[in-house]
């Protein structure tokens, strides 16, 4: 019998993973639901898990990889290594898509602009059942990424000015030198890792993993966006656990830029708006008046009374800063252990 050579996946979902149990199976399931799932590979990296995360990932067909580091950026790196698909999505488990034809329909977007080389999901949409801090974090991530933007409800809001062609639903954003541009750090991302292999020397590289969406934004001049490419963020955030989350990524931004998205689009951007509003977010907190204006208007805006607690987490992101610092200076710099979910 004639041996068959099995044909390479067109994508690579690149999953970190660690005691995901509770959400995996969502997310998987909303893979293996789309029309193309038979051109799609997935790729669970994992922490070191003790609950069923394997066991549910082998029951949807995934490869698991081991990630010794046990955070999700060194995951991202083994699964990008490991790839063998043309295009990548990185995708958190507890990301699930929400429409079968969600990847198709990006293909096809790739197919009718072709200089357009990484996509963004239009919108994270909170799980009804999360926690006070869940729509907040799915609108606004967390109040420095706030500041520095002014996010609104999804990417197209935000950019609109940025918007140069559509395409019915389909939307190009173009963007200059120094210009702000969306976080491409997860949320189902996806890229054309084949162009990325040819154009960047340093692509299997932790710096490079970090920051892949703005190297590719700055290198093409542009990203693509969908109206209505949404994901389901199903995130707790109850209070105490959005607060842990503010203390890893500060953490990550002061001590491990390598493992921290916003600090290596930083310095990628050296004389973009990402440094100076770096410095004027500590000024926005020390004025008072700035926050709680904010405060009051996130909840009318939105209908929602949870998010006048934006005051509270800008004054207790501050707060992490300089206790962090502080150690830092006596010599007792913090390690990030966890994912602080």
């Amino acid at each position: 019998m004639e041996n068959v050579t099995p044909k390479a996946p067109l994508i690579s979902i690149v999953m970190p993973a660690y005691n995901a149990e509770r959400t995996i199976e969502l997310a998987l399931r909303s893979i293996r639901m789309q029309t193309i799932a038979d051109q799609i590979e997935i790729l669970v990296i994992d922490g070191g898990s003790t609950d069923a995360t394997r066991e549910i990932a082998r029951q949807y067909g995934a490869v698991i990889l081991e990630n010794p580091h046990r955070l999700p950026e060194p995951a991202k790196l083994i699964g990008i290594q490991r790839a063998k698909g043309r295009y990548v999505v990185k995708q958190d488990t507890d990301e699930e898509l929400i429409d079968p034809r969600q990847l198709e329909r990006r293909i096809e977007f790739f197919s009718r602009h072709p200089q357009v080389r990484c996509i963004v999901c239009d919108e994270q949409r909170p799980d009804l059942n999360g926690g006070i801090s869940t729509h907040y974090l799915c609108t606004y991530g967390d109040p420095f990424t706030f500041f520095v933007y002014r996010q609104k409800e999804n990417i197209l809001r935000t950019f609109k000015a940025a918007v140069s062609e559509r395409d019915g639903n389909a939307c190009v954003l173009r963007f200059a030198p120094g210009d702000l541009m969306p976080i491409g750090d997860g949320a189902t991302t996806m890229f054309d890792l084949q162009w990325v292999k040819e154009h960047f020397a340093d692509w299997n590289t932790q710096q490079f993993v970090c920051a892949t969406s703005s190297r590719i934004f700055a290198e093409t001049g542009c990203c693509g966006c969908i109206t209505g490419d949404d994901v389901i963020h199903h995130t707790r955030a109850t209070f105490s656990g959005y607060l842990a989350k503010l203390r890893f990524r500060v953490i990550n931004n002061l001590f491990h830029k390598e493992e921290s998205g916003f600090s290596a689009r930083a310095s990628q951007q050296p004389r973009s708006r990402y440094t100076s509003r770096k410095y004027l977010f500590v000024l926005y907190a020390a004025t008072l008046v700035g926050p709680l204006v904010d405060s009051i208007r996130l909840a009318l805006h939105h209908k929602d009374a949870t998010m006048l607690l934006h005051f509270v987490y800008v004054y207790y992101t501050c707060l992490c800063i300089a206790w962090y610092l502080l150690r830092a200076l006596l010599g007792r710099p913090p390690e990030n252990k966890t994912y602080g979910k």
